[in-house]
């Protein structure tokens, strides 16, 4: 179980740095890191076996991949 909170947290860390490069590259310069992120992001989410529905929290709280 304790693997398990410390992977969420990790997913909402990296949520969180999605968001903070938005903000601070702007959307057009930030999508090359927001692109790498979602990698990681979905990557995590597979190897775990965790929800795939969290895979589509990201893409809606970013909601700005092209």
């Amino acid at each position: 179980m304790q693997t398990e909170n410390l992977i969420r947290e990790t997913l909402k860390g990296l949520l969180a740095t999605a968001t903070e490069k938005v903000y601070v590259l702007g959307e057009e310069d930030a999508q090359e890191d927001l692109k790498r992120l979602r990698e990681v992001y979905e990557d995590l989410i597979l190897f775990w076996g965790l929800d795939e529905d969290l895979i589509d929290e990201f893409d809606e709280n970013i909601g700005i991949l092209k």
